[in-house]
């Protein structure tokens, strides 16, 4: 993948060279991330209760810095003397997607290792600070924040974070308080500014009152297991270098075409990446369920450190691997219970999540489109015609199959069962999906501004917001 984006910058014919080197050092990579993906799978040797099946301690990103030997350098630079521009073309087009199909076996392989597995109680465990942030309701609200107040851990206090007194969800909160008068629960209103990130400035007040070494950041559209805080609490003492927990990103089973749609973006697209990256130990956190250690989150400035940032869940976990900790992903996936979802909303949540991603990291454009089933496709079935004559429908179906194939796998690892939905209604909105995601793309790179609720945001290059224009 980082060939296709370096060699894309220069298609010079006197770069070919350069450019089957660094094809080269992307085959080292691929295996180095295929070692990585076998270890994981292979079970600890521990016999602790609760680490047991927790991630191994592997340098992945020495795994993938791997080198080719000087022998192969010399090879390809003689081979690169009788190559011409489209060739050298088709060989990065061929070498990107294979690193696709990787992604998705190594994403697959790490999700039956990693996913659903019974935690064990341990009275032990640090306390946990659940800091819950809300704007607005809907009629999933209240499921949702009783599944914090019936949680089966220990320790924990809950606090309950509003702009205004105003805020209808105020109510909801209080009949759950009155109902559940044991779980220490508190309110806090208006936050505290800090920067031009509102969720930042809304916890603020309950980030600098919170009691125990463990926060968890839930956001309120957020259904928690019963044992979902402890799995995250025992994910996270498992070794001492870990500061950082996550969910993987899912959805509650609802019944409608809409939230299936997002449920299946969760299960396949979002799901492969965020799996991935976390089997090869690159920082890729979302933060609508994240635990981190208070400590740790101190030593970075505390969460008013980030709020020039709006992707804060990014940058938290980019600041704590910058300091020599570890993130890990929790047995449990998050499950988003949102009563409020359709089809286009929920594009325009991408489209948003798009934009902050060209912001943090430009160079993604170069990859981004290219990367769902059609394009890859597209990119595979022309590679293979020009180099070894290859038709390109066969291959484009094949293609389209293995795809398909590995996303309904990947989906029924994450759900830990059947679907709620049937095989053909998976068929129909994985099409739409990806049919879709071209023209998301193409909607974030025209309108880069960010809407996120009731505010405008402009973003630097970076990720940082730019202050309002007066």
């Amino acid at each position: 993948m980082e060939a296709a984006r370096s060699v894309a910058t220069d298609l010079s014919t006197t770069a070919n060279s350069t450019v089957l080197r660094t094809v080269a050092s992307s085959t080292s990579s691929i295996i180095g991330a295929a070692a990585a993906a076998v270890a994981e799978a292979q079970p600890s040797a521990s016999t602790s209760s609760y680490s047991s099946y927790l991630l191994l301690e592997l340098p992945f990103r020495q795994l993938l810095r791997l080198q080719p030997p000087p022998s192969f350098i010399a090879g390809t630079r003689r081979m690169a003397s009788h190559l011409d521009l489209p060739t050298t073309l088709a060989i990065i087009g061929f070498v990107f997607v294979f690193c696709l199909y990787l992604i998705h076996i190594i994403a697959l392989s790490y999700s039956k290792y990693r996913l659903h597995h019974k935690v064990t109680p341990n009275s032990s465990l640090p306390g946990v600070s659940i800091i819950k942030p809300i704007v607005g309701t809907d009629k999933s609200l209240y499921e949702n924040i009783e599944s914090f107040f019936t949680t089966q851990y220990h320790k924990f206090e809950l606090l309950f974070c509003f702009h205004s007194k105003d805020d209808e969800a105020v109510d909801v909160v209080q009949k759950l308080i009155e109902k559940y008068p044991d779980v220490d629960a508190k309110l806090f209103f208006k936050g505290e500014n800090v920067g031009l990130n509102p969720k930042i400035n809304n916890m603020m007040p309950a980030y600098r009152a919170a009691r125990y070494p463990l926060i968890l950041v839930s956001d309120s559209g957020i259904f928690m297991r019963p044992d979902g805080v402890l799995d995250m609490a025992t994910t996270m003492m498992s070794r001492e270098k870990i500061a950082l927990v996550t969910q993987v990103p899912y959805c509650k089973d609802r019944d409608s075409f809409d939230a299936a749609f997002e449920q299946l973006y969760f299960g396949t697209s979002h799901g492969r990446i965020y799996l991935a990256g976390n089997c090869m130990d690159f920082v890729c956190s979302t933060g609508m369920s994240s635990m981190m250690k208070k400590e740790a989150l101190d030593e970075c400035g505390g969460i008013a450190n980030f709020g020039g940032y709006l992707a804060e869940d990014y940058f938290f976990g980019r600041e704590l691997a910058n300091r020599g900790y570890k993130s890990a992903i929790s047995t449990h996936p998050a499950l988003q219970n949102s009563s409020s979802v359709s089809v286009s909303s929920f594009l325009d949540r991408i489209c948003r999540w798009v934009k902050l991603r060209i912001a943090m990291l430009p160079h993604i454009i170069l990859v981004e489109p290219l990367q769902d089933c059609f394009p890859s496709g597209l990119i595979m079935s022309y590679s293979l015609n020009y180099l070894m004559g290859f038709n390109v429908m066969p291959t484009l179906i094949l293609h389209t199959i293995y795809w398909i194939s590995m996303d309904y796998s990947l989906m029924t690892s994450m759900q830990n069962g059947n679907l709620g939905f049937s095989p053909l209604r998976f068929l129909l909105i994985w099409l739409l999906r990806e049919l879709s995601a071209p023209l998301v793309f193409i909607k974030a790179l025209l309108e880069p501004t960010i809407r996120w609720r009731n505010n405008v945001f402009h973003l630097a290059w970076g990720g940082q917001i730019l202050p309002p224009k007066c």
